[in-house]
């Protein structure tokens, strides 16, 4: 009798250890948005000089592609491969 009210308790605990190691994590980090407005365009490697919709900041455009830089209206520009 025993041995049956601790297979279910048992049985429990390795389902949910095996759901815990199926679990994956990523490398993606929190993006901020404080900077959207003020972005002019931006071109990136793979696009070469053709000026695309800008990115928010750095943060999004290294989620799209590596090395891009982003173009703000004040005339200064982020070069997202050296962030």
């Amino acid at each position: 009798m025993a041995s049956i009210k601790l297979a279910l308790p048992v049985a429990l605990l390795l389902c949910g250890l095996m759901v815990i190691g199926s679990l994956q994590t990523t490398d993606a980090e929190f993006c901020p948005t404080y900077d959207c407005q003020v972005a002019k365009y931006m071109t990136c490697p793979s696009s070469g000089s053709r000026q695309l919709f800008p990115a928010c900041n750095c943060c999004f455009a290294r989620n799209m592609e590596k090395g891009c830089i982003i173009y703000y209206n004040n005339g200064t520009m982020s070069d997202c491969s050296k962030q």
